[in-house]
């Protein structure tokens, strides 16, 4: 039996060894008399603009962001349960919202029927009221605004407790493009492409607007897929996890020679369609050859890669048939305009300081954004000694994958031999549900850990794993770094409140400053403020993931949350017994009651 941070009971039933099945069971909750008020709290909030107690009660902030304080200091505060440093810098309003929001939440029939009933509404053009109720609570609990400009106010409201944010567009697919448009064109990603750009200009006035914040070192979150045709990197995807497969058939000691190669040739990529394609193809096994070299994975992936001086040796075909093309031209000059997007925004993320966040997607996607995030970090996390300069892109790494800890490590390497800052954001993961299901349905094996303590133990290996290198260089350096001298600054993205504790007490072995932009936190918006709140006060650097976008756009991402991880939604039982206490407390004009829930592991979190 597991026991996770809502409560829930997991009975665990074992299909096969190792194999977890979560079967939901409610424990009772402290809650009867939170449940027994829902009504009074909803109507509270919908229909009032200010509770009238709330001009009588004085908000106690919280000091200072940047207060010494040693590392026994903070984790005795993350793990005090009646800690209300969090709800005391919230108004009336937004605690009787966040309770009423998170009783919804807690509701797994209502997270089940919530797609239905959106497309009933929409359906039969009753979207408005809908919208309307969704705005004015789970949208405004879990986003900053519709625009941009909007979130102003919340990002102001966090940094007075010290805490920072990553600006994150969500939108999904149709980005106002005209659905009328008969524009004969000869690229079959032309509509793609279409949306594509309309996305860049969206994406820099968020940058634009995360660079004014109050606070410095302000991040903007992308998902690759906003950036090019979903059908391209899908063929990006094949393309790259061919080539990994195909090097661990010809490898020999983690090397491959000009024998491995040459059958690689044969068999992945598309024949030469010209004399001189294929002389300078036979000039590289040659050599190769004659140097008797082998390749090991890193430098096999820089021969083969699509923005290497070598791409049109291996990859340029005019042929269509994808039988016998794996990627041909039209392709190429697609991924080519996807690359020239991204290196806009990031472009203009470095001259405003401002850093990127690539976003990790479904596992058929994934490889190819490896790829793009890699190549991007060569480029703008580039380090010199005259000029640090803190990274201004980071990958994100789902470790509830089976293959996230080799994959880090190796990219770790990378960026230690061609020089530039390893720039990381480790998250549990998002996709666990539809991931399964997906290996199930195509019969391949799961990417995902098979157990919840396999999926823990590689997120806190992660960790654990970076720290241990930045000690190294740390020590090497003979003088404390910073988030502009370090070789690897990583943010760990998760509400679970033992692997923060994990992190800062590894933080203290090492001797890593709280405050020098190594080491960074974060948690989703209106989730979790108990340990962003307490991390602010302390100086660490923390970051909230604010989303935002207009409500029609936005409902498929607030679905997508309470679909893919409810137990994240669902995960915050001490933090509604701390609402409604301050709740009650603001109303009555009492002091709050201390209560204390115990601490319990919380589930995988997409954060």
């Amino acid at each position: 039996m597991i026991v996770d941070g809502t409560g829930t009971v997991y009975n665990a039933k074992v299909d096969h060894p190792g194999l977890l099945v979560e079967n939901r069971s409610r424990s009772s909750l402290p809650f009867k008399s939170i449940s027994a008020s829902v009504l009074l709290i909803s109507g509270y909030y919908l229909y009032s603009n200010q509770v009238e107690a709330e001009a009588n009660y004085k908000v106690s902030l919280p000091p200072s962001p940047f207060v010494n304080s040693s590392p026994s200091a903070i984790i005795s505060e993350l793990n005090d349960t009646r800690n209300r440093v969090a709800v005391e810098a919230k108004s009336t309003e937004d605690l009787a919202l966040a309770l009423f929001v998170y009783k919804l939440c807690s509701l797994p029939w209502l997270v089940d029927v919530a797609p239905q009933m959106i497309s009933i509404a929409e359906t039969f053009h009753l979207q408005a009221p809908l919208y309307w109720l969704i705005k004015q609570t789970f949208f405004r609990h879990f986003c900053g605004g519709e625009t941009p400009e909007e979130c102003i106010s919340s990002m102001d409201k966090l940094a007075k407790s010290g805490i920072n944010c990553i600006l994150d567009l969500s939108v999904e697919a149709d980005l106002h493009v005209d659905k009328e448009d008969k524009q004969i064109t000869k690229s079959k990603y032309h509509r793609d492409d279409q949306q594509a750009d309309i996305t860049l200009k969206m994406i820099k006035t968020c940058i634009t607007t995360a660079a004014g914040g109050v606070k410095p070192n302000s991040m903007a979150a992308i998902k690759v897929t906003a950036f090019s045709p979903p059908r391209l990197l899908l063929r990006l995807n094949h393309s790259l996890a061919l080539l990994n497969q195909s090097f661990l058939e010809h490898q020999e000691n983690g090397q491959i020679n000009a024998d491995g190669i040459r059958n690689i040739i044969h068999s992945v990529l598309s024949p030469s369609q010209s004399e001189e394609q294929q002389k300078k193809r036979d000039e590289i096994i040659e050599y190769l050859e004659h140097k008797q070299r082998t390749l090991d994975i890193i430098e096999f992936r820089t021969l083969f890669n699509f923005q290497g001086p070598t791409r049109d040796i291996w990859w340029s075909t005019d042929k269509e048939d994808t039988t016998e093309a794996i990627l041909n031209n039209e392709d190429l000059e697609a991924y080519d305009r996807m690359i020239n997007r991204l290196e806009q925004i990031c472009t203009l993320a470095y001259n405003l300081n401002v850093s990127i966040m690539v976003d990790a997607e479904q596992s058929y996607f994934q490889e190819a954004i490896d790829h793009v995030a890699i190549n991007l970090q060569r480029k703008f996390n580039h380090r010199t000694d005259d000029m640090p300069k803190y990274p201004t892109v980071y990958n994100t790494y789902q470790m509830y994958t089976k293959a996230a800890q080799g994959k880090m490590e190796i990219d770790a390497e990378v960026a230690k031999r061609e020089n530039f800052t390893f720039a990381a954001k480790l998250v549990r993961g998002a996709y666990m549900v539809s991931e399964r299901k997906r290996a199930q349905q195509l019969d391949y094996p799961s990417p995902i850990h098979e157990t919840l303590e396999d999926t823990n133990q590689s997120f806190d290996g992660g960790v654990k794993f970076l720290l241990s290198k930045i000690g190294e260089h740390q020590e090497m350096a003979g003088e404390p770094l910073d988030g502009s001298s370090s070789p690897i600054v990583f943010m760990v993205a998760s509400h679970n409140r033992e692997s923060v504790v994990l992190t800062i007490e590894e933080m203290e072995r090492y001797n890593i400053s709280p405050n020098s932009d190594i080491v960074h936190f974060g948690q989703l918006y209106g989730m979790q403020d108990q340990l962003s709140y307490v991390l602010g006060r302390h100086g660490y650097s923390i970051y909230k993931y604010l989303p935002y976008g207009m409500i029609n756009e936005v409902i498929p991402y607030l679905l997508r949350r309470a679909q893919e991880n409810s137990a994240v939604l669902g995960g915050v039982a001490n933090e509604r017994l701390l609402l409604w206490n301050e709740f009650k407390s603001r109303i009555s004009g009492k002091t709050p009651v201390p209560a204390e829930v115990p601490i319990t592991d919380t589930t995988i979190t997409s954060v």
